[in-house]
């Protein structure tokens, strides 16, 4: 493409681009050298004219996501959005002063280098994971395809990430889901994954990243058109990038495009490249693309040498001014510290939410109640009688006798999705068989027939992309339900779920929200051994940004899923395999929802406190029952929510009671139990006592044994609390 084809300003931004990219990082080189700069920095510097090249094709509506080697893409960006000269500034200001941890910076200090963002102009931000940020570039995509814009993605990432299973399942899905997304995969392709050459190897004892030559043979494994174009040329990085997004813009799906480039600087500054050559380092910088389009400006009498110095000096003085601003910029305030974790609910609607559920739970009570005697009668007081479960007949009995529909737990899953999907088209479901198949546990069952693929879709086995598509698509605008099949396989997609969808908020200062709900189920009772049976909800309250939910009814079941998914945060949610068909209860059919956050006391007592959750909860319900026989009045609580965890009803509890048992099926080491412990001692009442002051015996807390759960059936019994347990321990401590 000649130079000739563009307006004299439009090149004349081109080369002023590059050349602020170009300062931008040797001052960030010489800050990082004098601590001016802390902490990692990949810096760009050789590579500009693949984001110059590529961002110029797109428009102000279109969307980037970035990687840890981001700061030309955020640069680029940041010059399409700016409109005058003050505007330009103070995007490059933004951008010093991020680098610099200061308050004025993009994502005030909280991101820093490898987490640089502008959500609202379509910066989705960079990511520290390497291949992190592709699933986020193809859910922001999806959301673009199924809000029916004509909007398009261009994800980057270098090498490195082809090598990363995030790449491959990104790809995949880019490219089967929904006939192919909207999405230009881009490989800056600087030739090293760190210190590891891609392919070819200039140092004879350097390992190797690939037995392909090219990124883009990679291309034909997902049926995807792919180009390799010179990452030094703007103007053919330009055309080929053109290319792929009007075939996106037109609906054709995806298209892979590698530009061969090379990093002026190592992987980070104190690399010492001892894995490349002197002279293939010469080599390269004779293609410098800075060089290179001065050259075509030149030759094509566009510009004249003086035009394009006053241009760089033009360059130097943004980013000197830029330098100047993020050094006089404050720090953050240590009081800022806890902000923008999550989206705080307003408390005048979350004691507006809580006061209208209260006549409602106090009805559902009474009937969930009646069945557990029921159960209980039926049963002769089997331990099998814990779990609140109906035949037909009873079924139709309670309904006929209370007025209300008696649902599975799974049925009020399936209720809940149903509704909220009614109520909002930006509820969208995915994952592993949630379509035709209906879900493993049939927690999607029907809704594929009456939402449509687009609305329930189907995706191959890859945790890790529907976890960070999920994201994506939330940071643009839908409010994705993604399901893990199983909470084992949450494992796989931990970098998507922590980092993205639990720390994106934070990271970018809070200008962005994640709304998603990760619904997944965990637990015993089947009989499918270790990689089928955790209950891993510890790992998950462990991190900052994730809210962490576990029903025990249908009732909770359906009002609290119904209140995560309009909820602007990201929920995890789960639940238990057993209690899909083996748990029944009444489920009103009017609209409502059950706050976040906000604990259940099932069971009035005065002599214990007992804390349980998902199963143990019926568990916990049934052993109260069986100590009333002894004159033994425990008082029970679900909290439903574990993070955030409403210790405050739970201390109250324990200041009547003295006692406090908390029963889990997740592992004691590290586990939930201990640190409902730790809250309900901390917590601080109005008169200036702690919880630990009431408590008149030793917390018991139950939970699984420090064991990878077995398949054997008596062992998988032996392994979790049962029943008994609860009585033992609640005999134990008074």
């Amino acid at each position: 493409m000649p130079a000739e084809s563009f307006s004299k300003d439009q090149l004349a931004d081109y080369l002023r681009q590059m050349y602020e990219i170009r300062l931008f990082e040797e001052k960030v080189a010489e800050l990082l050298k004098i601590g001016q700069i802390k902490g990692a920095s990949h810096l760009y510097a050789g590579e500009e004219a693949v984001a110059v090249g590529a961002i110029s094709v797109i428009t102000e509506n279109d969307v980037i996501a970035s990687t840890h080697r981001g700061h030309g893409h955020c640069g680029a960006i940041g010059d399409k959005h700016a409109k005058t000269e003050a505007e330009r500034q103070e995007h490059w200001n933004k951008m010093m002063a991020e680098l610099m941890g200061k308050s004025t910076g993009y994502c005030k200090g909280r991101g820093g280098s490898m987490h640089i963002a502008d959500v609202q102009k379509g910066n989705l931000g960079s990511t520290g994971i390497v291949g992190g940020n592709i699933p986020i570039g193809t859910g922001a995509a999806l959301a673009e395809k199924i809000k029916g814009t004509d909007n398009v993605v261009l994800c980057f990432f270098g090498d490195g990430s082809t090598n990363t299973g995030s790449f491959h399942e990104a790809l995949n899905m880019g490219a089967t889901m929904l006939g192919g997304l909207p999405i230009v995969y881009i490989c800056e392709n600087n030739l090293y994954g760190m210190s590891v050459p891609f392919n070819a190897k200039c140092v004879e004892n350097a390992g190797q990243a690939s037995c392909v030559e090219h990124v883009v043979d990679r291309a034909a494994a997902y049926g995807m058109p792919s180009e390799i174009v010179d990452g030094m040329d703007v103007f053919a990085v330009r055309e080929a990038v053109k290319k792929a997004v009007d075939r996106a813009r037109k609906g054709c799906g995806p298209t892979l495009i590698e530009a061969k480039t090379y990093r002026w600087f190592g992987h980070s500054i104190s690399d010492q490249r001892i894995y490349r050559t002197k002279e293939e380092e010469a080599a390269w910088k004779e293609r410098c693309p800075i060089v290179v389009l001065r050259q075509k400006l030149a030759e094509s009498n566009t510009l004249t040498e003086a035009e394009m110095d006053a241009i760089r000096d033009k360059a130097k003085i943004t980013i000197e001014e830029a330098t100047k601003f993020g050094i006089d910029s404050p720090f953050p305030h240590a009081s800022e510290l806890m902000d923008d974790v999550y989206v705080d609910p307003a408390p005048v609607t979350l004691a507006s939410q809580i006061a209208a559920e209260k006549p409602l739970a106090a009805k559902i009570k009474r009937i969930e109640d009646d069945i557990r005697a029921y159960g209980r009668e039926q049963s002769g007081g089997a331990v099998k009688s814990a779990l609140p479960k109906l035949n037909k007949a009873g079924r139709t009995e309670f309904e006929a006798k209370h007025g209300m529909p008696i649902l599975s737990y799974g049925q009020a899953i399936v209720e809940a999705q149903r509704e909220e999907m009614k109520r909002d088209e930006s509820v969208v479901i995915l994952g592993e068989d949630v379509g035709l198949y209906g879900g493993a546990y049939a927690a999607t069952r029907g809704l594929f027939d009456e939402f449509g693929p687009e609305r329930v879709i189907d995706t191959a086995i890859s945790e890790a992309a529907i976890a960070g598509a999920a994201a994506g698509a939330a940071m643009r605008g839908l409010r994705p339900i993604p399901e893990i099949m199983y909470i084992d396989f949450i494992t796989i997609a931990s970098d998507q779920v922590v980092h993205n969808m639990a720390y994106n908020r934070y990271m970018f200062g809070g200008k962005t929200k994640v709304p998603c709900v990760l619904r997944t189920e965990g637990g015993v009772g089947r009989s499918i051994a270790a990689h089928h049976s955790e209950s891993l909800e510890a790992w998950l309250v462990h991190i900052p940004g994730l809210y962490v939910v576990m029903p025990s009814t249908p009732y909770d079941a359906k009002g609290l899923l119904k209140a995560a998914i309009r909820d602007d945060n990201p929920v995890i949610f789960i639940e238990h395999k057993v209690l899909y068909s083996g748990v029944m209860g009444p489920v009103p059919s009017e609209d409502y929802i059950i706050p976040l956050g906000v604990a259940d006391v099932k069971k009035q007592g005065r002599d214990a406190t007992v804390v349980a959750y998902s199963r143990q909860l019926h568990f916990a319900m049934d052993a109260a029952l069986e100590l009333e026989k002894e004159g033994v009045s425990v008082e029970v609580i679900d909290p439903r929510t574990l993070a955030p965890l409403d210790a405050e009803t739970i201390a109250n509890s324990v200041r009547k009671t003295g006692k406090l048992i908390t029963v889990s099926e997740g592992y004691t080491r590290c586990g939930v139990g201990s640190e409902i412990v730790r809250q309900v001692m901390e917590y601080r009442f109005s008169d200036g006592t702690l919880g630990f002051d009431y408590l008149d015996a030793h917390p018991v807390v139950l939970a699984a044994k420090d064991v990878p759960m077995p398949m054997s059936e008596p062992l998988e019994d032996a392994a979790v609390p049962s029943r008994d347990d609860i009585i033992m321990a609640v005999r134990s401590i008074l």
